[in-house]
């Protein structure tokens, strides 16, 4: 039965499977040519800021403007393209492994022979979560490498978080077990898609807005300044702040005498308190003097990285695992 589900499915597969070896060369192309910039900008004279010696400055400003602006448009697209295409592929194989064939009624043939529905339903598991996995899990290790080299985004904030680990294979696999679940409900292929990307998309932008700031515990820092300083291995970023790769989650006024991790509440009254002072055209450091406030910020420091990826590709997985289960307990329960 193994061998009839792969029949039914190669199609979409070696067409997933050709679209991801051009995705990687053209994140190979495009890393290294964003790295070779990086490299050069970070190495003498400019080491990663514009020289003071007056001979460097044009050399290393105009260095700087293609580091800046060489991946404006590359980036965004890469990033896109690497975060969408687990869970579409996980979405079109699920649809087309359930709710097609009941669509078109071939699931009977299949149904009435000497195999269960269990054995058809485990077939069609075995053989879209092996796919997704040996697929996705080289372009993942590209994706990392590419998030690295292009230096567009730290890879434990938001916008690179999807691309720069092993969790998009979370996103696959729960999107394939999501689409089986919904196809043996609505049982029609168009429809099913439709709603899946409608839950997907709510449980992802969810999860990344609700959630995941709280899986672990920040930590606090206050803010001593705002300088431009070296390229990092994230792009541009100032000293005095928030550390190099980091997540920062928040930034504002408190009391100077606030212990651990402020509130929202806390900091708004902090904010407002600051506003009042400073419309009476008070400077600003007067202002935080005579409020005994201090400027801090909150973020997930670069070493919670692995952490948020164990946990939120645990949290897929598992939310997979149910809907498999209830797919089990349910798939006898339809008519043939």
């Amino acid at each position: 039965m193994m061998w009839v589900v792969w029949r039914q499915q190669r199609s979409i597969v070696v067409a997933f499977f050709a679209a991801a070896v051009v995705f990687v060369i053209w994140l190979i192309v495009t890393g290294q040519h964003e790295q070779s910039l990086w490299n050069q900008y970070l190495a003498a004279p400019c080491k990663g800021r514009l020289s003071s010696i007056t001979r460097d400055v044009n050399y290393c400003a105009a260095l700087e403007a293609k580091v800046s602006v060489s991946g404006a448009h590359n980036d965004d697209v890469a990033t896109v393209i690497g975060a969408i295409y687990a869970p579409l592929l996980g979405l079109i194989l699920g649809v087309n492994a359930v709710a097609r064939e009941i669509e078109q009624k071939t699931n009977r043939l299949a149904w009435t022979q000497s195999g269960s529905r269990s054995k058809w339903l485990r077939s069609k598991y075995l053989t879209g979560v092996t796919t997704i996995v040996v697929i996705c899990t080289t372009l993942c290790l590209v994706l990392s490498w590419w998030v690295r080299a292009s230096h567009d985004a730290a890879r434990i904030v938001p916008k690179a978080f999807p691309i720069s680990g092993f969790v998009e294979i979370g996103y696959g696999v729960f999107c394939f077990v999501l689409a089986v679940a919904v196809g043996l409900l609505i049982r029609r292929a168009g429809w099913s898609l439709a709603v899946c990307i409608i839950l997907f998309a709510g449980v992802f932008l969810s999860f990344a807005d609700q959630v995941r700031p709280h899986l672990v515990t920040p930590s606090v820092m206050t803010v001593q300044g705002d300088q431009m300083e070296a390229g990092s291995s994230s792009g541009f970023y100032s000293s005095g702040g928030t550390p190099s790769n980091s997540w920062q989650l928040n930034q504002g006024f408190v009391p100077v005498t606030t212990k651990g991790i402020p509130s929202q509440a806390l900091i708004g009254k902090s904010e407002r308190a600051m506003g009042v002072c400073e419309e009476a055209r008070v400077q600003g450091s007067y202002c935080s003097h005579h409020l005994h406030l201090r400027t801090v910020a909150i973020y997930i420091a670069n070493g919670q990285y692995w952490t948020l990826q164990l946990l939120e590709g645990a949290f897929y997985v598992g939310l997979a695992a149910l809907l498999a289960g209830i797919s089990f307990l349910g798939i006898r329960r339809i008519r043939a």
